[in-house]
Parts: C-alpha cells; structure tokens; sequence
C-alpha cells in the first residue's frame, strides 16, 4: 500500500504489511518542556499526527473526518532528547457503526514509554455531526484490529 506524500510531513511512515500502523518522529525543542521531557501536549500531538497519517494513508484522503470523543494515555516511561526518535504503533481494537477505537503505543528504541486508548467518531462535515462508518472505511479499520506489540530489548 503506498501513502501519498502529502501524508509525510515530520515523520517517516512505514507500511509494512502488517496490520500495525508505525510512524516515526524526531523530537522538536518545543516538544519537550522545562523538565527536560516530551510534554503531555506534545503526546496528544504525536498521537494526532500518527491517526491522521494512517488515515490519509490508508483511505486516500485528503483530509481525515472524525473527532476524537475520548482519550486516556498511560505515561509509563520518561522520554528525554536523548532517546532519539520515537516511534508510534497505532492498531484498532473495535470498530462500531460511527465510532471505532484506536490503540496506539509511542516508544523510544529502549522502551515503551506510553500506552494510549482513544475513541473517533466519524463526522460529517456538512451536517456537523457524527456519521456512519462507510464499508470502505470498515474494511481499512477492520483491516488493522489487532495490538501494537511492545518494543523488542535492546
């Protein structure tokens, strides 16, 4: 499956068969806060950009459709600059009529550092409002139900 350029923005996508999603990203100065480590903000902004990817990747959109309507991270590890990259494993784990959730793990190469569940309702944009799952849309989501497997030791 190729992912249209557009979809490459400050991180390296890899579709590799799987039913796993992975993104990579490089750490920004404004990602990390006055401690030294990757902000909260800047979690729920990797998280974002890593859906988005996976959806213009794999729908061919252009732009994605959908509101997150909850999301709960565990922050369980500390990600300093000098983790390097950091990778995001995204998976489905359910898929309803408008709604499906996603579970997405981010990872340094030495651990994982933060699990994440959130729900995303597919909206429609002219009636401002939530919209059926398209059986196209299914079948990319269904296409991905599985867990993003933990991190390999080094």
């Amino acid at each position: 499956m190729s992912v249209p350029s557009k979809a490459v923005k400050r991180h390296d996508i890899a579709v590799n068969g799987s039913d796993v999603w992975r993104s990579e990203f490089r750490l920004r100065f404004g990602d990390l806060d006055g401690l030294g480590h990757l902000t909260a903000s800047a979690y729920l902004a990797l998280f974002e950009e890593t859906r988005s990817a996976w959806m213009t990747g794999t729908l061919d959109i252009a732009y994605p459709n959908y509101v997150v309507a909850t999301q709960h991270i565990e922050y369980l590890h500390e990600v300093t600059p000098d983790a390097g990259a950091v990778s995001i494993e995204l998976a489905v784990s359910e898929v309803r009529a408008s709604s499906f959730r996603v579970v997405e793990h981010l990872s340094t190469a030495a651990s994982l550092c933060a699990r994440s569940t959130a729900t995303l309702v597919m909206w429609d944009m002219v009636a401002r409002r939530p919209r059926p799952i398209t059986s196209d849309e299914r079948a990319v989501f269904e296409a991905y139900l599985a867990e993003p497997t933990r991190p390999k030791a080094p």
